[in-house]
């Protein structure tokens, strides 16, 4: 059953689509980086195109789209199966805490995966990009290993943001009783907690979802330690909705 679930949250359209447009949101935020290292004559901070790539998917702009478009791929999934009543036929074939679990899962694996294939599309596109620019660090000799802690932290950063959203999407549709409100709500939830971290407790940057996306302020382990615990009350909150539903 698990297997059959994921299958739908990760094969479609939708998925494909979050995909194409934050691949577009990362290149179209990266592109006038670029053209600036190109006219000041190369990146001091290091190789070009990690230069360009950290710029593309840690930009305030960039993880503005984020929540977005990640909730495209299966946020109203659950809520669809629920109103139809086809996620009763599915728990009597497998079981609830099967169903839970799958589409917990789902939603979970759909929004990462999104982010990180969208990533590794642009990083593809931003590598020959930038060959032509110079590195004035003094780092290009030292190989690609040096780099490889920053461009994980980068995905995995990235995977699971666009988990936490995915789940959120999802219980906001179960929630509201509203597909559409599923894929509405993270991308509001963003703009207020943003807004609200910078006028009223802008002290507080652990408050701030651009630190959970992209850690600037804190190290790395911090934002990964906060992701994690928002992914749990995210899937806590999603199967009590669900199950909530299923019994009433």
């Amino acid at each position: 059953m698990k297997m059959s679930e994921l299958k739908v949250s990760l094969l479609n359209r939708r998925l494909f689509c979050g995909i194409v447009l934050i691949f577009a949101a990362v290149l179209a935020v990266a592109h006038p980086y670029r053209a600036f290292l190109t006219e000041s004559g190369g990146s001091v901070e290091g190789p070009a195109w990690m230069a360009v790539f950290t710029y593309g998917v840690s930009s305030e702009r960039t993880l503005l789209f984020l929540p977005l478009f990640v909730p495209l791929g299966a946020a109203g999934d659950v809520q669809e199966e629920l109103k139809s009543r086809y996620a009763v036929f599915l728990v009597s074939r497998a079981g609830k805490k099967n169903y839970l679990a799958g589409k917990i899962l789902g939603a979970a694996l759909s929004g990462g995966l999104t982010v990180m294939a969208a990533f590794a599309a642009a990083l593809a596109v931003i590598v020959p990009w930038c060959v032509g620019i110079p590195d004035l660090s003094g780092q290009e000799l030292q190989g690609i290993l040096p780099l490889l802690p920053a461009v994980l932290c980068g995905f995995l950063c990235g995977f699971l943001n666009g988990a936490f959203w995915a789940l959120a999407g999802s219980a906001a549709a179960v929630l509201t009783r509203n597909h559409y409100l599923g894929y509405a709500v993270p991308f509001i939830l963003y703009y207020v907690l943003t807004v609200f971290q910078e006028r009223y407790y802008d002290k507080y940057y652990i408050l701030s979802p651009r630190q959970w996306a992209y850690p600037s302020y804190f190290g790395a382990g911090v934002c990964v330690g906060m992701l994690i615990f928002l992914i749990a009350a995210a899937a806590l909150l999603l199967m009590k909705l669900t199950e909530r539903r299923l019994t009433g």
